[in-house]
């Protein structure tokens, strides 16, 4: 083998932010993960799972100075809202 497996991750990696820099781009429309999905095969014949498509998208979204929308984890949405509803729960009561 010619070059080594962070070679290769390496060039995997540039290559899917650089295709979601192309998706992300301020005059385009929303850009969904499978969008990414389909581009990085049709371009690269590389296959990419959905979820890993969407860290990249929100990746280059972040590179762009954009802020996410929401955290990553939507857990904690969750139970902020439920520390909230109790929080009132226990206005009201007193």
């Amino acid at each position: 083998m010619l070059f080594g497996k962070k070679h290769h991750q390496r060039v995997r990696h540039q290559r899917l932010m650089r295709l979601a820099s192309i998706l992300v781009s301020p005059f385009e429309q929303a850009a969904a993960p499978i969008d990414l999905v389909a581009m990085a095969f049709g371009r690269h014949q590389m296959e990419v799972t959905e979820e890993e498509a969407a860290r990249y998208l929100d990746a280059a979204r972040v590179d762009r100075g954009e802020r996410l929308p929401f955290p990553a984890d939507g857990d904690e949405l969750a139970s902020q809202d439920a520390e909230e509803t109790a929080t009132e729960s226990e206005v009201a009561a007193k």
